[in-house]
């Protein structure tokens, strides 16, 4: 039967090469040369079957890993083409919309970059404030198909979340206008239609979530499934995670998380760093002789796991290396810099616990150079709090995903590992009570511990992403997990009763709702992202300085004031005493044997399925 295969690829995040910048190790897992190893035997084992094939991206190319950020910050050269974009170019690919994270080196960049591109970029829902639009809504391809009496034309559109203009309104300002995807989707697929397009394929830069559907969503993946009709398969990203398979997106009503399928619509979300490859395969059948009508007849959705790169490497992975070699050298050169000397080992294993040294250190960076920067204005005269969340903390980073830099000298990669994004410093005016709210919306990490039960309950819920886990300097606080969340891992209220946050104290005295506060954070985070205290922050100071090179400087001057770091600051929070029997578990990461805080009551478990490191925590000392 007529086949064609769809292999697509997501959120490779400047992941090119089989290299772990963070570690300064090789890691033949992930990146764009393992992926492409694999996209090139899926490509072969289609073709020998008789079948045409379709290469895709989803987005988050650009940015996620030192590579990306040299590149980033350096900018393009008149003519040069981004490493990512060649390396795409080099394994074939046919199309590709951005994601969110593109637009996190500003507008030109990433014109530049994707202009540089030998494929279409395609996306339906940004526009210029003029009504252009930044990229085309879709794109036409053809491809011959045996046994098609003439070739299919392919219709290819894409997506990504309105919330972009929130994360990086510091450098976008109001140049963009971004439609729901779902609103732009429904014009788009029928003028697909309308131009000829026999298959529509929705490269979808969003996640899966539940309904209702409000409008405006960042998760809308099944949405455009309901409510759009006329697509043949998306592709979804953003998430992290993998579709069809696992358990993350089962529970949800017309999701078939076994044979890939939203609603019906065949779908695949290929994992992360090029983890996996999405592919669909769709057979097909003409209505007639002449080919006047083609439809879909049967899909088959995979993710696909990336295996590690084999020795030597097949040709399509030599020729990304060879494409990739001159800015690998430069990345390792950059990230090998030395700044500075640490006298204890840095790392997240028990952020979530209180053990912040980490969180500590970056808070008093970001504090340091905003009390610069507003020093003689009337900001000065406000109480300064800093807050800071640890980036590589486990969960859905897994087992592996956490900051561990050795004691000794310490180099710019590791102070990527600390703040891996590239966010600038920045300051809002606060309230108190928006303060609760804040530390509200971080506390919901936390699992509901209940303390009638005696079986094991997990401490910290492993779908929160700990990026969204806001600790605060200046303030003392207690989070209570026996309490239930006042919002969700997606920020969403859920009861507005629970009150988590308890004594919270600043010089010594209470908090009141009307004290006003000058908070230190990011530009993502004032940007509303985290749709902390509902995403509506007053901003009143911003800079360009990304928080990664304030950190740079505090760590500078501090070696110049007290020599090597000590992490003997932290944080004024705890968690609340647990009720005695209450058998609740933390999982962290395997290397966290040896780095116990002395502080902490913890016996240990073991190891659980997927290789975290359990912990019994029974409270401070």
């Amino acid at each position: 039967m007529p086949r064609l295969r769809l292999i697509a690829t997501s959120d490779l995040h400047a992941h090119a090469r089989p290299w772990d910048y963070l570690a300064d190790r090789p890691d033949p897992r992930h990146g764009l040369v393992a992926a492409g190893a694999a996209i090139a035997a899926a490509r072969a084992e289609a073709e020998a079957a008789g079948a045409a094939v379709l290469l895709v991206d989803n987005g988050d190319l650009l940015q996620g890993a030192a590579l990306g950020d040299l590149v980033g910050a350096s900018g393009l050269a008149p003519g040069e083409t981004h490493p990512m974009i060649a390396g795409l170019a080099a394994l074939g690919c046919d199309a590709a919309t951005p994601g969110n994270h593109e637009f996190n080196y500003g507008l030109p960049f990433m014109e530049a970059a994707y202009g540089g591109a030998p494929f279409p970029t395609v996306c339906a829902n940004v526009a210029r404030r003029d009504g252009s639009p930044l990229f085309p809504p879709f794109v036409l391809l053809e491809r011959t198909v045996p046994g098609l009496p003439r070739a299919l034309r392919i219709g290819v559109t894409g997506v990504l979340p309105p919330q972009i203009l929130m994360w990086d309104k510091a450098l976008l300002g109001d140049a963009l206008a971004v439609e729901d995807m779902v609103d732009a989707l429904a014009r788009a697929v029928p003028a697909m239609r309308a131009a000829g397009a026999d298959l529509v394929v929705v490269l979808c830069h969003s996640g899966i979530a539940e309904g209702p559907r409000e409008g405006g969503e960042e998760n809308a993946a099944l949405f455009v499934a309901q409510d759009v009709p006329g697509i043949d398969a998306i592709v979804c990203g953003h998430l992290h995670r993998v579709f069809p398979g696992g358990r993350d997106f089962a529970h949800i009503p017309e999701v078939d998380a076994t044979r890939g399928r939203l609603a019906g619509v065949p779908a695949v979300m290929p994992g992360f760093y090029g983890s996996h490859l999405g592919i669909v395969d769709l057979d097909l059948v003409a209505e007639d002789e002449a080919g006047g009508g083609m439809r879909v007849v049967e899909a088959v959705c995979e993710a696909r796991p990336v295996p590690p790169l084999p020795d030597p490497p097949p040709p399509a992975a030599a020729t990304i290396l060879r494409l990739t070699a001159d800015v690998h050298d430069r990345t390792l050169a950059h990230a090998r810099r030395p700044v500075g000397e640490t006298k204890q080992p840095i790392d997240t294993y028990f952020t979530m616990l209180g053990d912040d040294g980490d969180l500590a250190l970056l808070c008093a960076a970001q504090a340091a150079f905003v009390r610069r920067a507003v020093a003689g204005t009337a900001l000065a005269e406000l109480p300064l709090l800093a807050a800071a969340a640890p980036f590589l903390a486990g969960g859905r980073n897994g087992p592996r995903g956490y900051t561990d830099i050795a004691r000794g000298p310490l180099a710019m990669r590791d102070l990527a590992a600390l703040y891996p994004y590239p966010n600038a410093v920045c300051a809002v005016r606060v309230t108190g009570a928006e303060i609760v709210l804040w530390l509200e919306r971080a506390a919901g990490l936390f699992a509901t511990i209940d303390p009638r039960a005696r079986g094991p309950q997990l401490l910290v819920d492993p779908r929160f992403p700990s990026y969204h886990f806001d600790m605060i300097q200046g303030l003392a606080y207690t989070i209570d997990p026996t309490v239930p969340a006042r919002f969700d891992r997606e920020g969403d209220l859920v009861d507005s009763g629970a009150t988590r946050i308890r004594d919270l104290a600043f010089a010594g005295r209470p908090v009141h709702d009307d004290d006003v506060f000058l908070l230190a954070t990011n530009t993502y985070r004032a940007g509303g992202g985290g749709r902390f205290c509902g995403g509506r922050l007053e901003s009143v100071f911003t800079s360009t300085t990304l928080v990664r090179e304030a950190l740079r400087e505090h760590v500078r001057a501090r070696a110049v004031e007290n020599g090597p770091l000590t992490l003997d600051d932290r944080l004024s929070w705890r968690l609340a005493d647990l009720p005695e029997g209450v058998e609740a578990l933390y999982a962290t990461g395997p290397g966290a044997r040896g780095r116990e805080p002395a502080d902490l009551r913890l016996d240990e478990r073991g190891l659980d399925a997927e290789g975290f490191r359990l912990y019994r925590y029974r409270g401070r000392r």
